[in-house]
């Protein structure tokens, strides 16, 4: 191997799947989560926002671990330990709609970004909503019926019984 041939085999080195991640994709979701933040603040204020964002965020929390609280909760709704991982896929799939319309639209990125904010918006609230829902699915659940113990009584022949009657 000559060195013009090693120097032009790491010079140009291949497409990755973590250079696509990080180069593109990423840092446009990073962007834009920025910018929807400071749309919302704009739009509504910045008390109205934040509580927004606390009441998405509660409602993910208590969904997947507000479980925990009764012994019998995770049985009751065990499907709510998905929805954290259910809204980041789903957000990953509306920012990949996001970019694929703002590479299409060109030029008027700014109303395909405003018509995605409502999306993002509900799709946030939904998948509280479900939290909050798993939440008091599994507090309502009764807890399960224990099991009633059986006495063990020995066998008649295996202890004398001296009782005068």
């Amino acid at each position: 191997m000559t060195k013009s041939s090693r120097e032009s085999r790491f010079a140009a080195p291949r497409a990755s799947a973590i250079r696509w991640c990080m180069g593109g994709f990423f840092s446009a979701l990073f962007v834009e989560m920025g910018a929807r933040r400071r749309r919302l603040r704009v739009s509504l204020g910045d008390r109205a926002s934040s509580i927004m964002e606390f009441l998405v965020l509660a409602g993910l929390a208590i969904g997947s671990l507000g479980l925990f609280v009764r012994a019998w909760m995770p049985g009751a709704a065990p499907w709510g330990f998905a929805i954290p991982f259910v809204f980041v896929i789903g957000f990953f799939l509306i920012e990949a709609r996001r970019q694929r319309a703002n590479a299409a639209a060109g030029a008027d990125t700014a109303k395909v970004s405003a018509n995605n904010d409502w999306i993002v918006l509900l799709w946030s609230f939904g998948c509280a909503l479900a939290g909050a829902a798993a939440f008091v699915i599994a507090w309502s659940a009764a807890p399960p019926p224990v099991a009633d113990e059986e006495f063990w009584t020995p066998p008649e022949t295996s202890v004398p019984i001296d009782i005068a009657p």
